[in-house]
């Protein structure tokens, strides 16, 4: 039964909806998951790690203020010093005696080279060397070349009289940062270094320490910076030598002597000059991994493996966000979930010393967002026109709406697009409503009158002579076809495919005007219309007009006074044909005007004397019009009369 049948469709095709949108889901969702793991993995080359450094360093420079490390202490070439001492370098002499003032230090590193000779004071070597030994904690520092070639030692004598040897070399990343510390590092003529770090660490007595970093399968550490320049407690060179502090000052604490003035260069960003843009001295920086080396407390960059997964959990959790949340809430909710990545991120690297690069799942999840409505507006904008395509064939108003559009539209022209054709299938449901009144009323009128005169002939009551009655059923019969024959013109006008060829629209009203000639004289009303002296040449279906033009004119008659004037002029205007059909009659109230061309709609239904009519003529004049390409509006005043404008394109002209 086709009842059942059209109900059955619809089902599948919501389904069939449902089904793509899960598709295209799926679809997106795995190009997301593939697109996380394939940032992860080649973020250094699509430079997204300068993202994650950036990210790194706010991180650190949002961490909760540490307390001072106070088993270091740092003794400092400032500025102060080198005016004391004179310029630099000092005579090593100089630091024998500065060993001197450290006997109960837990250990004694310098940050400061001795390969060469001192031609001037060769003695003070021997010095040096010597207290070197009597010190028996102290720790001098080596430099691998950049080629890894091998390691400048200090000198032979200055080696083995110090307690440990340890490299100081600072590897910046690629944005001139300093993060992290190389513990160990290996020369091509195959020897293993260790760092200064481990190296004091062994001078003090903490060899286990030293073992875990010098065994450590890590060969590189992040470095938890304890604070800005300036954290740890910093004593002058001058003043120590001086003895201007107590010896209890240094006693069991990893002492560290390097250069503090800015004119001796030794400074890098780190992290922390994320703000303030200051640099941070090398000891300093030796004094952050020291501090980190005693406590155990650094952080861990966790592998590739572990970040991948860590990072398609939030993406998998934006996708579904998507399908189920509406855009808005899907809005909020993804700006949530980046945010509370950025909290976690803050939570993993401070609480559990872990750090997992978020750039890859930012980037993925603030893609997901436009790359999920773009696929999801593309899948059902398709369906609904896939939709409005299988409708065209059985609503001809809604094929030649699709005929008209573009194959390829933007996104405001299809949505555009859809809101018409909703108009017009709510306008296709108006008109259904339309006919079916039309169908239980005015066409059951004349044949339930047909009926009641049937009954009261075949009673005794008051019979009709046969004469009568079959006048009476005529007039009900001629009623019946005449509302039938209008239906079918309107019916007829919006479904027929039109054929237009190049016609006078002069020749046409002028057969209009002479065919109401006998209608209109009879009721002395006078129909005038000046034909121009040039033919004007319009694309139109000639029947199809030529009846439109009759039924305007015609109720220009019906509703005009006796000894009235129905006037009709044509004029052409900027590429149009304007064509008037002006009365003297009853006009049309306002309130009534906005639904004259509606079909069924009689502006005065209700007044006595009223023509007959169906209230479908003016909805087929609208409806041809519109077909034409043409626009129709109303004038009118009551009691003085309507004027119908009429507005056709004018044909091309041809060369």
């Amino acid at each position: 039964m086709p009842s059942s049948t059209n109900t059955n469709n619809a089902p599948p095709r919501a389904g069939a909806l449902a089904r793509q949108i899960q598709i295209e889901w799926r679809l997106v969702t795995v190009v997301l998951l593939l697109l996380t793991v394939l940032l992860v993995l080649f973020r250094h080359e699509l430079r997204i790690s300068q993202i994650d450094r950036t990210l790194y360093d706010l991180q650190m420079k949002l961490a909760t203020p540490t307390p001072v490390d106070q088993s270091i202490a740092l003794v400092v070439i400032d500025d102060g010093s080198l005016k004391e001492l004179g310029y630099w370098p000092w005579r090593r002499a100089e630091h024998a005696k500065l060993l001197e003032k450290l006997p109960d230090a837990k250990a004694v590193g310098f940050d400061i080279v001795f390969q060469d000779l001192n031609p001037a004071y060769p003695e003070d070597d021997q010095v040096f060397a010597d207290a070197l030994a009597a010190h028996g904690r102290a720790v001098l520092p080596l430099i691998v070349q950049p080629d890894f070639s091998h390691a400048e030692l200090p000198l032979p004598i200055l080696a083995k009289a110090a307690n440990q040897l340890g490299f100081i070399n600072i590897f910046p990343e690629p944005d001139g940062v300093v993060r992290r510390f190389h513990l160990r590092l290996d020369t091509h003529d195959g020897q293993n270094w260790q760092h200064l770090i481990t190296a004091m660490l062994r001078a003090g007595g903490d060899t286990t320490l030293a073992d875990e970093l010098a065994t450590s399968p890590d060969l590189t550490r992040l470095i938890p910076f304890s604070g800005n320049h300036g954290h740890f407690d910093t004593y002058s060179y001058a003043a120590v030598l001086a003895g201007h502090y107590p010896p209890d000052t240094f006693k069991n604490r990893y002492v560290l002597v390097g250069a503090w003035s800015s004119g001796l260069g030794d400074a890098y960003p780190t992290p922390m000059s994320w703000e303030d843009h200051s640099s941070m001295t090398g000891v300093e920086i030796l004094a952050n991994g020291l501090s980190n080396a005693q406590q155990r407390h650094w952080i861990q960059e966790l592998h590739s493996g572990f970040v991948i997964l860590l990072s398609l959990i939030p993406i998998y959790l934006v996708c579904v966000i998507l399908l189920r949340l509406t855009p808005r809430l899907a809005f909020i909710a993804t700006v949530s979930l980046i945010l509370a990545i950025f909290i976690m991120n803050w939570l993993f690297l401070h609480i559990l010393k872990v750090w997992a690069p978020p750039t890859a799942s930012f980037l993925v999840i603030m893609l997901a967002y436009p790359i999920w409505h773009w696929r999801s507006q593309e899948t059902v904008l398709r369906n609904v026109n896939q939709e409005l395509v299988a409708l065209s064939h059985q609503h001809p108003s809604v094929r030649r709406a699709l005929q008209a559009k573009a194959p390829t539209e933007t996104v405001p022209a299809r949505l555009s697009f859809l809101h018409q054709g909703m108009e017009l299938l709510r306008d296709a449901q108006q008109h259904r409503e339309q006919t079916l009144r039309f169908i239980s009323h005015d066409m059951r009128a004349p044949q339930n009158s047909i009926l009641a005169l049937i009954a009261m002939q075949r009673s005794d009551a008051k019979p009709l002579d046969v004469d009568k009655l079959l006048e009476q059923v005529q007039t009900y019969a001629n009623t019946t076809l005449e509302l039938v024959d209008n239906f079918m013109d309107l019916a007829h006008a919006e479904a027929v495919e039109m054929e237009f060829q190049e016609i006078n629209i002069a020749d046409i009203l002028v057969e209009v005007c002479d065919e109401c000639w006998s209608r209109a004289h009879i009721k002395g009303i006078s129909v005038q219309f000046d034909e121009p002296e040039e033919p004007v040449w319009i694309q139109a279906n000639q029947p199809m007009l030529k009846r439109a033009f009759a039924n305007l004119i015609d109720n220009a008659i019906k509703y005009s006074a006796s000894d009235t004037q129905v006037q009709c002029t044509l004029h052409t205007h900027d590429g149009r044909v304007i064509i008037r059909i002006q009365d003297q009659g009853w006009g049309i109230p306002p309130e009534l005007q906005k639904t004259i061309f509606q079909a069924f709609h009689r502006a005065h239904a209700q007044d006595t004397n009223t023509p007959h009519g169906s209230g479908i003529g003016l909805a087929f004049v609208e409806t041809v019009i519109h077909r034409h390409q043409g626009r129709i509006t109303l004038e009118s005043e009551v009691g003085r009369g309507s004027t119908f404008t009429v507005s056709l394109p004018l044909a091309p002209i041809t060369l």
